[in-house]
Formats: C-alpha cells, structure tokens, sequence
C-alpha cells in the first residue's frame, strides 16, 4: 500500500538510506511513514552549501540581572558604587578590591577592569580567548533618550512590562507602534520566501525556533513560515506511537488497527486538493510540517556522522538541550539547504524579584554550560567537517530588560531586584570582535546621568538602540545596506550603527571579513 506522493523535497539519498538512525529516532519507523509520502524517492540531489552563515538568538526571560553579570571591579571607578549601592544583592564577598573579589576577571579588555559573575567560567574563559564580547546598555528605544528629555520624549509602551518589552525587542522597529513583525522574519523575507540569492536551494525555512513560536521569528503576513522543532528533533503527527510504529508495518504498510486506518486516512485528506482557500491552506501547513518532520530527521543523521559528540558536550538543561538541537541542524546543514538560516532558543526564570541570591547563580551556570558546550561543539564541527567555519555562526543574546541596580530588600535570603530597562548583552562566535565591551558603559549611579528621574532605583536609560545592534547582526548575515530601513523602520532616529570612527556609537561588533 505504499503511495508515491512527491513534495518536490529534495534531499541526500545516500546518507539518508545509508545511516541506521534519523536523530533520536530510529529510521525504520519514520522512514515507512515517509515511504508513505513519498519524500524517499524524492530523494536524490545532494546539496553544497557555500558562504554559510546562521545567526543564533539566545533570549533570557524574565530580565536578567546584567548588572550582577558584567561588574566593575579592582580599580574600576565605579567598583565602589556597585559594593556599596547593590546592598545584598552584589556578590558575596565581592568588595571592589582584589583581596575580596569574586568576579572572573576579564583579562582582555583593556579599559576599566569589569569582571564577570562567578558562575560564568566558560564565557569568561570565551571573553579572554577574543570568542565573546559585551554590549553595554542596550534596549528598546522609539528615540534617543537622555535624563534632560526623558519627560518628554516617545518612550517605547508600556516601558517596565515583561510582555511589552519582549514583543518590541522582538520587533526591533518602532516600539511605539503596534506589532506587526520580527526582525528575524523580515530579515527572511527580504531574502526571499521562495528561492533567493542566499537561500536558491532551501529546503526548509530559514527560521527554525526550538523554544515554540516566536515574535522574533514572524515574518510579514507570514511570507516565511517559521518552524518549530522540540529539543528531541522534529515534531511528528501525535497519536500514533513513538516512530509511527502504532500506524506502519516494518513493510511500509498501513496497519490493519484504528492508528493506521487514522493514519491513512489524514494521509489521503493531506493530499487531497481542496477548492475551498482555507481547507487548501491548511492541508499547504501540514506537508509542509511533515516534509520538514523528514528534512529534519535527516540533518540530524547527518550530524551524527560529522563525529561531533553532542550528547557529551551539552549538558542535559532545557538550555542545553535546545542549543544541542541548533548545533545538531548546523552539523546537517546541507539537508535544510539554506546558506542562511536564524534559530531561536530561550531560558526562562529571571524574573528575580526575590530569591536572587540563591537563584540568579543557578541560572547563570546553566547558560554558562550551553553557552560552553555549543562553542565547543561549533570548533569541533570546524574541526572534523572541512566545508565549515568557526566563523560561521554568531550567537547573540538579549532579554526582556535590565533589573534595578538597588535591591528590593536587605535580607539577603529573600531579597531580589526589580523590571529596569538598559541592559547588557553578549554575544560571540569566531566572526565577532572578541574580549571587548561595546557601546557605552553607562554611569552606575543612582541619580547619575544615565538613571530615569523620579525615583528609579536605577534604571538605565539605554545608549544603543535595539536597532543598532540587530543592524550589525543583520548586515553580518546579507543584508545590503539598501535593505536596512526596510527591515529596521526606525534605525534613522539613531547614530549610524556602522560608523567606527571614534565619534561614533562604538558598535564594532563583528569582523565582517572573518
């Protein structure tokens, strides 16, 4: 009862028939159901990718506290500022001189001494070895915003809302306007929905999310359909067993049982034409989904042979796991077919209202673990797969907003610090200008030039737009500069991103030649 239906996907016969596993699933069950849709017999053309790159989004929800990430310390001006105003929220014995400081020093950046947070050894290590760099007071802004003009100028909406601030980081494009797309997806969309120059073999969608749907990822009018896939790989059809094996027999046959008759059956409706616009539409959706289910299982078999061992390298977190998912699609590249691809993962539990002390550290080893592991994973896979470049991949990360620089409390046990807004970022990979801090540092002092008025707390009024920095991030990936106001609405209210002389917003982030 096998069917010969063709999606017109094109993929790699012979490492697809020669390898015994598809990821974490076997092949046997999945390759019946793919029998069935005849995305084996498609198989044929293999696929050389040239000039790869992907960019890799990392968001921290709930707001991070970056001020307890990147700290001044020794002889850092500001050192005393951060032991006597951050209370019991600043790192424990972490007093501005050496003697009692415990911040991983950040020996390769030349200015002020800053330090990371303890539990960051593996990016710290990153920073100093030139893979990892700082972006200081970064978030979301409508227009330059000072202390003078803060009474009245557009502020983004609803300025300290976990929701609202994400969406518009999210947008990077006029945070005073309602949403309407990512900048991810439209990124995408100027590339082209279809074929395009970067992406003229693409078999699967340039924007891959493993942490479900993503603002960042919507294009406009969903001209480019993101994909989401679970840290475990490709999400199949549910109710028909692990593998399908409830609904195929290991002949590639249909049970004679009510999984395979269900199977069957929504089969013959996937590929039935309907007039109807929607009804079509629908049926569009899910091959889609189910010839992705196959390009997918592929790229993992793929990654598997590169002889990079991911089980290993990553650790076994909801972070770890889904940074593990992206290397293992990087690894098997050439089955997704796009010479540009955006990826999407999260961590959730910054929220630090209270707890800090005790949660803030356990997070932060958790991100330093994966963040570790797949700069590991991506030498190795330069290492052992000659078409492939440390180079090749920026990872970048941003959150909802910064917290209070004050805490919320004096007992250390409870205490925790509350919704601000500037923030810091990091982000890293073999193209980026590494062990620096970009951007301006902004004055650490309630009060101080850089603090919103009327009783803040601190809370940092950003010097870089959120579109300032996604430009760099953008321009990196291919997009001309022709391009950028198209994707980026609202980058002209701002200093030119790309200009590094010294008058300008320092934003140096990344060897474009590398």
């Amino acid at each position: 009862m096998a069917m010969n239906r063709n999606f017109n996907i094109k993929l790699n016969r012979r490492s697809f028939i020669g390898r015994s596993a598809l990821g974490s699933m076997a092949l046997g069950g999945l390759s019946q159901t793919l029998n069935h849709l005849g995305l084996m017999d498609a198989a044929a053309e293999e696929v050389t990718l040239s000039d790869y790159k992907a960019l890799v989004c990392i968001f921290l929800r709930g707001g991070c506290d970056m001020n307890n990430f990147l700290i001044p310390r020794d002889t850092n001006p500001q050192a005393n500022r951060y032991t006597n105003n951050r209370g019991v929220v600043a790192i424990p014995n972490g007093s501005a001189s050496a003697d009692g400081d415990n911040t991983i020093p950040l020996t390769a950046h030349t200015g002020d001494p800053f330090g990371f947070h303890p539990s960051l050894n593996k990016m710290a290590t990153m920073f100093n070895n030139g893979e990892l760099s700082m972006l200081a007071n970064c978030g979301n802004l409508s227009e330059v915003v000072t202390r003078a003009n803060y009474e009245t100028a557009i502020l983004p909406v609803q300025l300290f809302s976990h929701s609202d601030q994400v969406t518009q980081w999210m947008a990077g494009s006029q945070p005073d306007k309602p949403f309407a797309s990512g900048w991810g997806g439209r990124i995408a969309q100027n590339f082209g929905s279809d074929g395009n120059d970067f992406n003229p073999q693409g078999k699967s969608s340039m924007l891959i999310t493993v942490s479900g749907t993503s603002d960042f990822l919507s294009s406009p009018g969903g001209s480019v359909p993101q994909y989401a896939v679970s840290d475990n790989g490709a999400i199949s059809v549910a109710g028909y067993g692990d593998n399908y094996q409830n609904a195929v027999t290991a002949d590639n046959k249909y049970r004679n049982n009510n999984n395979g008759k269900r199977l069957e059956a929504f089969e013959d409706v996937m590929f039935h034409k309907h007039k109807h616009i929607l009804e079509e539409g629908y049926n569009t959706v899910v091959r889609r989904a189910r010839a992705n289910e196959a390009i997918i299982g592929e790229a993992l078999t793929t990654a598997t042979a590169t002889g990079v061992d991911f089980d290993t390298l990553f650790p076994d977190t909801d972070l770890g796991r889904e940074l593990k998912m992206v290397a293992q699609l990087i690894a098997g590249r050439e089955c997704l077919g796009n010479s540009r691809q955006i990826f999407f993962v999260d961590q959730g539990g910054f929220d630090t209202h209270q707890d800090i002390n005790a949660d803030l550290p356990a997070l932060l080893t958790q991100l330093d673990d994966a963040i570790g592991a797949f700069n590991q994973a991506m030498k190795q896979l330069a290492a052992n797969d000659s078409d492939f470049d440390y180079n090749d991949v920026v990872g970048f990360q941003a959150s909802d907003f910064n917290r209070t620089w004050t805490p919320n409390g004096s007992n250390f046990a409870s205490s925790g610090t509350d919704h601000a807004w500037g923030t810091n970022a990091f982000l890293f990979g073999g193209a980026v200008n590494g062990g620096r801090i970009f951007g301006k540092i902004p004055e650490l002092r309630i009060g101080g030039d850089d603090d919103v008025p009327s009783g803040s707390r601190g809370r940092w009024i950003p010097t870089t737009a959120v579109e300032q920095y996604s430009a760099v991030l953008a321009k990196w990936l291919g997009v001309p500069p022709a391009d950028m106001d198209t994707i980026f609405p609202n980058l002209s209210r701002f200093t030119d991103p790309f200009d590094i002389s010294p008058s300008g917003p320092n934003l140096d982030l990344i060897d474009f030649l590398a």
